[in-house]
């Protein structure tokens, strides 16, 4: 199969996700989606949530400077969110994989293509490759949570990114494209909106973000880590 084949060029890559990260937030507020409640329960403790993806584990100074950006959020919007993230769990996704409440299905499901997919990371894991990435916006990702934009350095660096995203297509089929991000925060679920004072609040903290300097990430081949979770909170590397 040719993998190079139709790949987004960092122009079309950016002219999709303008299109997003930078109006993410409804200035008339906006509800928590429903499907949050699967990972985050109603008191802002992580909830059981089972699957297995494919990462960048990102440097310890590339999570410091994330942690910053999570400390002012949570200095501004506490209230609703969830329980933080530990910076330690703080990365790149390259694909997700399987997910969903714990259930036997979706353990078979993991196992079926657990061998695949370790076996697919350790082939990209022996190709060498730098690729470069820069921070763009924080952005409210579809009212789950408050995420971190990444986009590519250049075309190359797009090209070979979305190269090894359509490898794992092959494993399982996703209906959207690769959005490199870092989640910062979970929003707290709730059955009310989140209102115009809270919107300010979180406007204050994305124009906060957009002043500071860019972040920028190389991602490795040493970097690349299939990974089973529990929940939001607790990663860990196979």
């Amino acid at each position: 199969m040719d993998f190079n084949r139709n790949l987004e060029s960092l122009n079309e890559f950016r002219k999709r996700t303008n299109s997003f990260n930078q109006s993410s937030i409804n200035i008339e507020g906006f509800y928590t989606n429903h499907n949050l409640i699967n990972k985050i329960n109603y008191d802002g403790k992580m909830a059981e949530f089972i699957g297995n993806t494919v990462v960048f584990n990102i440097t310890d100074d590339v999570k410091d400077s994330i942690y910053n950006i999570q400390n002012k959020l949570y200095t501004e919007c506490k209230d609703i969110l969830a329980k933080p993230l530990s910076k330690e769990t703080f990365h790149i996704t390259l694909h997700d994989l399987i997910s969903g409440k714990p259930s036997v299905e979706i353990n078979n499901k993991i196992e079926s293509i657990q061998k695949l997919a370790l076996k697919l990371v350790n082939d990209i894991s022996n190709i060498k490759f730098n690729i470069k990435l820069q921070s763009t916006f924080l952005f409210n990702m579809v009212n789950t949570s408050m995420v971190i934009g990444f986009e590519p350095f250049d075309d190359k660096s797009c090209k070979e990114l979305m190269k090894y995203y359509e490898m794992f297509q092959s494993i399982v089929n996703l209906n959207y494209p690769l959005t490199p991000h870092v989640t910062v925060a979970y929003f707290k679920p709730s059955e009310e909106k989140i209102d115009k004072n809270w919107i300010y609040k979180i406007q204050e903290v994305i124009d906060f973000v957009k002043k500071q300097e860019k972040i920028e990430v190389t991602l490795t081949n040493e970097m690349l880590e299939y990974q089973l979770f529990s929940d939001m909170n607790n990663y860990y590397k196979i």
